[in-house]
C-alpha cells in the first residue's frame, strides 16, 4: 500500500529518519528566510541591476510621452483639464520629483496646442512610450524564464497593450488618491491620525495597482495569494525608499553636484533606477514564491545537500510516498513524465523478468520517460521492507532545466550515465 505524506508531521514518525521538531523548525530550508535568499540569488542572476538601468533609461525618453496621453485620458474622459493638470502633477511629483515641474510645463505648451491631439499625435505619443513597454516586457520574460518569439506584429500590439495598462493603472491611482481624500474629509481626521491613514491607504492602493498589473501582464501562470503578497512587498519598499532617497539628498547637499546643470536629471536617473530596482526585486520575489517547491527539489541534485537528513525530511512531507515491500512504482508500458528519487529503501528495475538493474537511497530512476512523450520501458518494484520514494513531477524538472544550468547539467550527466549502464545490461 502507498502512503502519501500531506505534512511533515506525518513524516517526522517515521522510523527511516529521525529528526528533532524543534530543529527542523528553525531549518534554513524552510521558509521566509530561504524564499528571501534566492530572491536575492536570482536577482542578481538576471542581473536585476542592469535591468533596472535599462528600464530607468527608458522611463526618462518615456515620461513625457506617458504624461502626455494620461493628461488626455484624464482631461477628455474624466475630469476637467485643471482636475487633469493638478491630478497629474502629483503623478509626476511621485515618480519624478525633480523634473515634475519641467515635464507639467512641457505638457502645459503642447496642451494649449489643439492639433496636438490628432490620431497621428497620439499614435506617436505610443511609439515614443512603446519601448518602456518592450524592454519591460523583456525584463518579465528573463526573470520568469519565458522563451518567446512572437511576429513582430504580435509583439507591437503587446507593447500598446503593456502602455495601455500602465495608463489604466496610473488613472486607477489618481481615482484611488482622491476617495482617499474624500474619505480623510468626511472622517475629519487629525493631522497624525490622518497621516497614518493616509499611509495605509497609499500603501493598500500601491499593492492593489501592483497586483493587478502582475495580473494582466506576467508571462505566466501565478496564484492571487503569490501575486498580492509580492505586490505587498514592493510597495512596502518602494514606500519606505522614498523617506530614505530625501534623506540621503538633505544630508549630502553636493549630491550629484559633479553634473553642473544636469545635477536634477542625474537624481532623476537615479531615483527611477533605485524605483525599478524595487520593482524587479518584487517580481523576482513573485517569481520566487511561484516556484518554490520546485527550489527546494533542486538540492536532490547537490550531492552535499541530499545528504541532510533534515532537508530529505522537508521534501520528503511535501513530495513524497512510502511504497511497501514488493510494490510496483510503475510498470512496464505506462505513460508518465514524472522522475523519482529514493530517500529511503531498495529498488529494482525488471524487464521481461530480467533484472535490470538494483536502486539504492540516493539513486533516481524514472528518468528516461520525461525526455519526451514516452513511456516507461521497465517495471520498478520496491526491493526492501519499505521505500521511501520523492516525486519530481515533469513541470518541476522543466522549471529547473530552465532557470538552473547547473542542475541542467548535472541532469544531463546522469542521464548519459544511466543510458551508458542500461546499453550495457542490454541482452
Amino acid at each position: 500500500m502507498t502512503i502519501h505524506f500531506k505534512s511533515a508531521n506525518h513524516f517526522s514518525d517515521h522510523p527511516a529518519i529521525a529528526k528533532p521538531k524543534a530543529r527542523f523548525a528553525k531549518h534554513h530550508y524552510d521558509t521566509p528566510l530561504f524564499v528571501m535568499r534566492e530572491t536575492f540569488s536570482a536577482f542578481k542572476l538576471h542581473n536585476g541591476w542592469g535591468l533596472s538601468a535599462s528600464l530607468s533609461f527608458y522611463a526618462m525618453f518615456a515620461m513625457i510621452p506617458m504624461a502626455l496621453l494620461m493628461f488626455f485620458f484624464l482631461s477628455h474622459l474624466v475630469f476637467s483639464s485643471h482636475t487633469a493638470v493638478v491630478n497629474l502633477a502629483n503623478i509626476t511629483s511621485t515618480l519624478e520629483p525633480k523634473l515634475s515641474k519641467k515635464i507639467m510645463l512641457e505638457i502645459h505648451k503642447v496642451a494649449s496646442h489643439k492639433t496636438a491631439w490628432s490620431t497621428l499625435s497620439t499614435i506617436a505619443l505610443f511609439w515614443f512610450a512603446i519601448p518602456l513597454a518592450s524592454t519591460l516586457r523583456s525584463a518579465f520574460q528573463t526573470i520568469f524564464a519565458v522563451a518567446e518569439h512572437p511576429s513582430f506584429i504580435r509583439k507591437s500590439i503587446q507593447d500598446i497593450l503593456s502602455v495601455i495598462g500602465i495608463l489604466l493603472m496610473f488613472f486607477m491611482f489618481t481615482f484611488f488618491d482622491l476617495l482617499l481624500e474624500k474619505a480623510s474629509q468626511l472622517l475629519d481626521l487629525s493631522i497624525a491620525h490622518s497621516s497614518v491613514f493616509d499611509t495605509a491607504g497609499s500603501l493598500i492602493t500601491i499593492t492593489i495597482l501592483l497586483a493587478l498589473f502582475y495580473r494582466a501582464f506576467l508571462p505566466t501562470n501565478a496564484t492571487l495569494s503569490t501575486i498580492i503578497t509580492g505586490s505587498a512587498i514592493t510597495a512596502i519598499l518602494w514606500m519606505a525608499m522614498r523617506p530614505l532617497f530625501s534623506e540621503v539628498l538633505s544630508l549630502n547637499h553636493t549630491y550629484g553636484a559633479i553634473f553642473g546643470g544636469m545635477k536634477n536629471l542625474f537624481i532623476s536617473l537615479a531615483w527611477l533606477y533605485y524605483t525599478f530596482a524595487i520593482f524587479l526585486l518584487g517580481t523576482e520575489f513573485i517569481s520566487t514564491l511561484k516556484k518554490r517547491e520546485t527550489l527546494l527539489l533542486r538540492g536532490l541534485f547537490n550531492e552535499a545537500i541530499r545528504k541532510d537528513p533534515n532537508f530529505i525530511s522537508k521534501v520528503m512531507s511535501r513530495h513524497g510516498c512510502i511504497y511497501q515491500g514488493g510494490e510496483v512504482v510503475f510498470n512496464i508500458g505506462d505513460e508518465g513524465r514524472d522522475l523519482y528519487y529514493i530517500a529511503y529503501g531498495k529498488m529494482k528495475l525488471v524487464y521481461e523478468n530480467r533484472l535490470v538493474r538494483h536502486l539504492t537511497a540516493g539513486d533516481f530512476f524514472g528518468e528516461m520517460a520525461i525526455l519526451g512523450d514516452s513511456v516507461r520501458i521497465a517495471d520498478a518494484v520496491v526491493d526492501s521492507d519499505f521505500c521511501d520514494i520523492i516525486v519530481i513531477n515533469a513541470n518541476n524538472i522543466q522549471t529547473l532545466i530552465l532557470n538552473e544550468p547547473k542542475v541542467a547539467m548535472r541532469f544531463l550527466k546522469h542521464m548519459a550515465l544511466q543510458l551508458k549502464n542500461s546499453q550495457q545490461t542490454q541482452p
